[in-house]
């Protein structure tokens, strides 16, 4: 080959590599690198080869290239990135290394050793887990091991990324890593659980309200299927009650509220309470049971727009309370855009032709309440109170030490016009556009007095 031919060749493999055309680059390297094995054609046939994805192959043409020219950065980074790509950590570390220390200021280094150190995290979370699941039986049947408590302390001084309400790994070392009790918790552990909360979006709610969470016992008033309790576990909760008077025990039916619909949860509350000690599901409303003990947390979240006897309820409640306890809520506001709970639940899904629609679209179900049956679900199971009467309630029994109130969307308040607010008014005459704007209430009260 020609060295006019060879420097062609070259030329185009470049900018193949620039594309990220690995397949071209391939087919001009490879009888470049047939001529001379050790060249630098052998280096960017590497590159080609770890960018198709085949560090294996791409490992001995890099090796063959550094022999030949052994202080070469970029040589270095490239057989770094493919030991890192093999799940070689140690070599990837130390080819680094190497090349930093030739080149201190070479761009990207810095974070490619912040990738293989997060790639050794990464692989050490897998082992303990891994630990951890293979003695889930034995734990259950007569206790942890001191292998499985030695896993479980180093998830727990493993922080969790951001993303830990949707992604299960990152909610397993999460569940760890809050847990005040480790012998507690590995005896709760459920990987199936935990994944199965991570696709139905059971752990975001005990995220957000996490610092009234991590420690406490939570009684969850209207928790639906009860698959919010391994959520509040992995938020940190000691114990978790649930109490919904829907509840099926034996059905494994649940929402799922990440694409707002039913779904097979693989489990039932039945097999929760069995499984797991620290998770107690009950079918029952609050105001039907008569719990020997106190609540350290009870949580209601878009449950307090359906409680028909609202302050006999929060009555009740505040006779679960200890000193320190804290009621915490998540109030949908009826009287909001969607506060119907029927469809549309947000304008883009608007058909103004649907019947259905027609009925509550643009605050129109407010006006809706004097027209409907009594058996209609607006009057059966919504209680429609306001958001001060909400309030002027919860003060009768506790000190608001948070009301946080939740706007709706501008693209839902910018239907609010001058002509819809005076229809609204038609029905509600003291009605104002605060009580319209309003899409929930994130509230929290403490016992008044300190509780008993």
């Amino acid at each position: 080959m020609t060295q006019d031919t060879t420097r062609r060749a070259m030329d185009a493999a470049k900018d193949a590599l620039a594309a990220q055309d690995w397949s071209g680059a391939r087919r001009l390297l490879a009888p470049l690198v047939a001529e001379n094995p050790h060249g630098v054609g052998a280096f960017m046939l590497a590159r080609a080869e770890l960018g198709a994805d085949r560090p294996e192959v791409a490992a001995p043409l890099v090796a063959a290239f550094r022999a030949w020219r052994p202080r070469h950065v970029g040589a270095r980074v490239l057989s770094a990135r493919i030991h890192l790509a093999c799940g070689e950590l140690d070599r990837a570390e130390a080819d680094a290394r190497a090349a930093q220390e030739l080149e201190p200021e070479r761009p990207g280094v810095v974070a490619l050793l912040e990738t293989i150190s997060a790639a050794r995290d990464s692989s050490e979370v897998d082992r303990h887990l891994a630990v951890i699941d293979r003695g889930l039986t034995a734990t259950r049947a007569s206790g942890a091991s001191a292998e499985v408590l030695h896993a479980a302390a180093a998830l727990q001084r493993q922080a969790p990324g951001p993303g830990w309400t949707k992604d299960p790994r990152q909610a397993k070392i999460a569940y760890f890593h809050h847990a005040g009790d480790l012998t507690a918790a590995v005896r709760n552990y459920d990987p199936h659980l935990i994944e199965t909360s991570c696709e139905f979006d059971y752990i975001t709610w005990p995220k957000r309200i996490q610092e009234y969470v991590r420690g406490r016992s939570v009684l969850d008033v209207g928790c639906g299927f009860g698959g919010y309790g391994m959520g509040f576990l992995v938020a940190g909760a000691a114990a978790y009650t649930g109490l919904d008077p829907a509840m099926e025990l034996d059905s494994s039916r649940a929402k799922n509220k990440r694409i707002r619909k039913w779904a097979d949860m693989g489990v039932t509350p039945r097999d929760i309470t069995e499984a797991l000690p620290a998770i107690r599901l009950v079918q029952a409303s609050s105001e039907d049971c008569t719990f020997e003990e106190y609540f350290d947390t009870i949580a209601l979240h878009n449950v307090t727009e359906h409680l028909i006897r609202l302050e006999e309820v929060m009555a009740g409640l505040a006779r679960l309370c200890r000193p320190g306890s804290d009621v915490v809520f998540h109030h949908h506001n009826f009287y909001c855009w969607n506060g119907h709970h029927l469809p549309p639940n947000q304008p883009a899904q608007l058909d103004d032709q649907d019947p259905r629609h027609q009925l509550v679209y643009d605050w129109r179900h407010v006006n809706a309440v004097d027209d409907v049956a009594d058996d209609h679900y607006i009057k059966t199971n919504l209680n429609r109170v306001r958001l001060d009467e909400l309030r002027e309630i919860t003060e009768r029994y506790f000190d608001i030490v948070r009301w946080d109130e939740i706007p709706s969307s501008d693209a839902t308040l910018s239907r609010l016009t001058p002509q819809v607010l005076a229809r609204v008014r038609d029905s509600v005459p003291d009605i104002t556009e605060r009580e319209l704007s309003v899409n929930a209430v994130l509230g929290v009260a403490r016992l008044r007095g300190g509780g008993t």
